[in-house]
């Protein structure tokens, strides 16, 4: 790297900073990136995970630790390709509503552009991710998939006619072998796939970051805050993990840590205005457990879903209720916890094997993911409290969910009873299972909120923030396949300017 600071300073190596890294790089632009925590390849992601060790090295302990409000298990990762080194894959695009839910329903706020203007980047993105999905598809498209969809399971076959439109699922999970991936092995062990099938940011690292002229990575480095003079940023305060300080002077520095590190980095350097911090969320994911009269086809296809249905996700109810999309769940329910409870009752043998046969095929397990409303009274803060190099902790307020995200659960749980009648289901059990989306706290808008809709800080001209922090809404979708389409679209944007 030339003398001087980089052109584009990164903080955070997750999808959304690597997959920026990656355009930037491709224009010749030189990129300093700074990641919290440590690399690990991940070959050692399997043998830490396989001894329960964690998934990467940490700097200082995770903020889940230090809500304020609530026990609410916040779930990120400090480490090289961050969170984005656990997840399950799922990519589906925001529908063209998601972008529009205040024009449209009258709630909420519109995004300061529509599904058009991203359209483009989602088609990117797909090709980077390797996204294996159907031609037929609830989002308009110019081109189909780069890879034929993960076949529907024989469960999601008996299902699909009940729950129109049902469509398979799209996930970073390659088909066929590309780009040095090889095929999803079909084991379902999505969150740390066990052949590295599954998109992980290490392989855009390995491929198209690392090694590349004019890269440079800090590992093990936090970044205390940003210093202003004027309406530029001049440098980062940067503590590395034996609590040394230090100033770097930058050019250009993009946030892309997650919702609670995006904040809590503003706020730490007196940039509190806009919003900043207000309106974290993440999806409350719903593990629908029903019994049926008559045996289904559990235990079979080639990841943990493959189905997907939209009867849910949008219409004029979105004006007083959420929209929710809904996921058979192949595997089934998983045995253990009723052959240990069989056991504890006095049975075994084949008197358990058989009601643990029958528990399994009469036992239907959906996910249903829903959005709820951007509040105020969900934000991140800086705690009093502070960590061992005299950084302030950070704090997270998270109240329940509102009425608006809990009346439409009620309802698809019971109409799902309803459109199910001739399986004769009934609800037996509602889990409640956190998504790991940190969204929300740096929303984007035209004269409003953080940023810009090129994701610029409203109030220094060399500031960015990507990721899912500048949603300024929520959607039913997992947001990770939106995430990387704004990373490149805002690196194509750095790269002309």
């Amino acid at each position: 790297m030339a003398s001087g600071p980089a052109e584009i300073t990164i903080v955070g190596s997750g999808v959304a900073g690597m997959l920026l890294a990656r355009e930037l790089l491709r224009e010749g632009r030189e990129v300093l990136m700074i990641e919290r925590g440590a690399f690990r390849d991940h070959a050692t992601q399997l043998s830490m995970d396989a001894a329960d060790e964690g998934h990467g090295e940490e700097v200082e302990i995770p903020t889940s630790e230090h809500n304020t409000d609530s026990s609410y298990p916040w779930d990120y990762d400090y480490a090289v390709g961050g969170s984005g080194l656990h997840w399950t894959g799922v990519t589906p695009r925001l529908s063209p509503a998601d972008f529009e839910l205040h024009s449209r329903y009258g709630v909420a706020r519109d995004w300061p552009f529509g599904y058009q203007e991203l359209e483009p980047f989602y088609e990117e993105a797909e090709h980077v991710l390797a996204v294996a999905g159907d031609r037929r598809t609830p989002f308009p498209r110019r081109t189909g998939y780069r890879l034929p969809a993960h076949p529907l399971s024989p469960l999601d076959k008996l299902l699909a006619p009940h729950l129109e439109p049902f469509y398979a699922l799209p996930q970073a999970r390659p088909t066929r072998p590309v780009d040095g991936r090889p095929a999803c092995c079909g084991s379902a062990r999505c969150r740390l796939c066990p052949v590295d099938a599954r998109y992980s940011p290490l392989q855009t690292f390995e491929r198209d970051v690392r090694g590349k002229p004019g890269f440079t990575l800090r590992e093990r480095t936090i970044v205390e805050r940003v210093k202003v003079s004027g309406s530029r940023a001049v440098s980062l305060q940067l503590v590395d993990g034996d609590g040394n300080r230090s100033t770097l002077p930058v050019r250009t520095v993009v946030l892309s840590a997650n919702g609670i590190e995006n904040p809590a980095i503003l706020m730490r350097s007196g940039l509190v205005g806009g919003e900043v911090g207000r309106g974290i969320y993440d999806h409350d994911e719903l593990v629908l457990r029903y019994t049926v009269k008559r045996p289904l086809p559990n235990g079979y296809g080639t990841t943990l879903s493959t189905g997907v249905s939209y009867t849910y996700a949008d219409g004029p109810f979105r004006s007083r209720r959420a929209g929710i999309i809904v996921s058979p769940y192949n595997p089934g329910i998983v045995v253990r916890e009723q052959m240990a409870e069989g056991i504890v009752q006095g049975r075994n043998g084949k008197k358990l094997r058989a009601d643990l046969l029958k528990r399994f095929q009469h036992t239907l397990v959906l996910a249903a993911s829903g959005e709820d409303l951007p509040r105020q009274d969900r934000f991140v803060e800086l705690s009093p409290d502070k960590d061992r190099f005299g950084i302030p902790l950070n704090r997270v307020h998270y109240p329940p969910e509102s009425s608006y995200l809990t009346d439409s659960q009620q309802f698809v749980q019971r109409d799902i009873e309803r459109r199910l009648s001739s399986f004769g289901a009934r609800l037996e059990r509602v889990e409640h299972v956190q998504g790991g989306h940190l969204i929300g706290t740096c929303r984007m808008g035209k004269a409003d909120g953080v940023v810009d809709p090129d994701l610029r800080h409203h109030g220094v001209e060399n500031l960015y923030v990507s990721g899912a922090s500048a949603f300024p809404t929520y959607s039913p979708a997992h947001p990770t396949l939106t995430i990387a389409a704004l990373a490149i679209r805002l690196g194509r944007h750095l790269a002309r300017v």
